[in-house]
């Protein structure tokens, strides 16, 4: 029998050392919890920062990972905040079924963070109207760099080493605002409500409609080798796919968006970067010469690079490493040869 994810934190609560109950009744008595997706980790590192923030400040914040949440588990919750990766300009698929899943909110207080390369303007224009439109009061919004990683991206990128310690003390802080920005709008001051951030347009949009019309994977035409496989050992591609394309625990495999291969618009190609064996794999050099031109034909110079630079010479992306690193003609496939490419960090 599934537990929900009431009774998991119940049962962690319990083991927590009972000397802190006198720090839990000086607190603010309201009850938090945030709900995260990471992929390769850096959103979970916000998340956890965020986390610990706010367990400075109210009776009771959770934390879990949105895989384990169900739609009723919000019910007991004052305050909520949810994060994502930038994917497509918006929050990742798994992320928006579960948003789109729930009951109207009545108003319930939420907080949206993300992280992302240099492309994050579409974000929170998107993912705000959703949470208002599922009946959430949007109190607050942030998002910080993180490193890239995919397989035609410069390695490393130009936002290598983020999130770093600095990004980490401000979600901290971050958490810490939000209790109180909650609390306070609470009391009235309904000021306090940011406003729906307008669209803007950007060359990442340009980027999405040549992707949208072009109706492929713009990152990779993916296949699956059963003989390969180490499932069920491994369960890694099964775990981490953020479209739920992949189910090894069925007759036939269901692999990707065609049973056996995998090739949709807004899919992605983690699959192929974590599998240890190589039974997912991508004929690369045929892909760029079949697809790639096509895209590149259509969209004038480097989009990625604008977008970085645009961020450096604004001073709002602190680069980690020297600029003359990132090299457009050192892609991550040819830098990380080697499976799996790579390697999740444990939480």
């Amino acid at each position: 029998m599934n537990s929900s994810l009431a009774e998991i934190a119940e049962a962690r609560r319990e083991k927590e050392d009972g000397t802190a109950c006198e720090m839990v009744r000086k607190r603010i008595l309201m009850k938090t919890l945030i709900l995260y997706y990471s992929q390769s980790g850096s959103t979970g590192k916000i998340a956890r920062a965020i986390h610990k923030g706010l367990s400075r400040s109210t009776e009771q914040c959770d934390i879990f990972a949105i895989k384990e949440a169900k739609p009723h588990d919000l019910d007991r919750y004052d305050l909520i905040g949810l994060g994502s990766p930038v994917w497509c300009g918006a929050e990742t698929p798994n992320v928006r079924r579960f948003v789109e899943s729930l009951a109207h909110q009545q108003g319930k207080h939420i907080f949206a963070f993300n992280t992302h390369g240099v492309m994050p303007e579409q974000y929170f224009p998107a993912v705000v109207r959703r949470l208002k439109a599922r009946g959430f009061t949007v109190i607050g919004m942030r998002d910080w760099f993180g490193d890239v990683r995919f397989q035609f991206a410069p390695s490393p990128y130009f936002t290598h080493g983020h999130p770093d310690e600095i990004d980490l003390r401000e979600a901290e802080t971050f958490g810490v605002e939000m209790e109180e920005t909650s609390r306070r709008i609470s009391d009235g001051e309904t000021q306090l409500i940011p406003p729906v951030p307008p669209y803007v347009l950007t060359e990442q949009l340009l980027v999405l409609a040549e992707f949208y019309r072009a109706g492929r994977n713009p990152h990779g035409y993916m296949k699956y080798d059963e003989k390969k496989c180490l499932y069920p050992k491994c369960r890694l591609c099964m775990d981490h796919c953020l479209m739920e394309y992949i189910d090894l625990s069925v007759e036939p495999r269901r692999f990707g968006s065609k049973g056996k291969e995998c090739d949709m618009w807004l899919g992605c190609t983690f699959c192929e970067m974590i599998c240890p064996s190589g039974a997912i794999s991508c004929d690369w050099e045929g892909f760029m010469k079949e697809f790639g031109g096509k895209i590149h034909a259509a969209i004038e110079g480097n989009p990625l690079q604008n977008a970085a630079e645009a961020c450096i010479g604004s001073g709002r992306l602190r680069m980690l490493i020297p600029r003359e690193e990132v090299r457009f003609d050192r892609p991550y496939l040819m830098v990380h040869h080697k499976r799996p490419r790579f390697k999740i960090e444990k939480e």
